[in-house]
């Protein structure tokens, strides 16, 4: 198996995580609102603001991963490493802001580890000249 394969499938399967991630949040928002320790919404438009912007832009970024992981296309796969990037600032500017909280550093490493998996799979994918 080539070291370009190996990037691909590795990238697929994190598109496909964070794709089921995106699902969870569009069609069961409430259970997934507890495991990022926020406070259960009632409101239908708070709960549609989840499906839609949780939901949707979450399977919309990875789902353009996928295509790049299927397609051999690294360009597809920026947005995916961007949008990591921008969780983690996010959390930064938090943490600034608001000060921390027991569960910062758990809620940093999923991100964390899914950006080294990517970056890891770039430099696998990436054409030898």
């Amino acid at each position: 198996m080539s070291k370009n394969i190996i990037g691909r499938l590795m990238v697929g399967l994190l598109a496909i995580f964070f794709m089921g991630t995106g699902l969870i949040f569009m069609f069961s928002p409430l259970s997934m609102l507890t495991h990022i320790f926020i406070d259960s919404i009632e409101s239908a438009a708070g709960l549609s603001s989840i499906r839609a912007l949780w939901g949707g832009t979450t399977i919309a970024i990875w789902l353009m991963v996928l295509i790049g992981a299927i397609k051999n296309k690294i360009d597809y796969i920026w947005v995916g490493l961007v949008s990591l990037l921008l969780v983690l600032i996010g959390r930064l500017v938090g943490f600034l802001n608001d000060g921390g909280y027991a569960e910062l550093l758990f809620m940093c490493i999923p991100t964390v580890v899914a950006t080294c998996i990517l970056l890891v799979a770039f430099k696998l994918m990436r054409p030898i000249y």
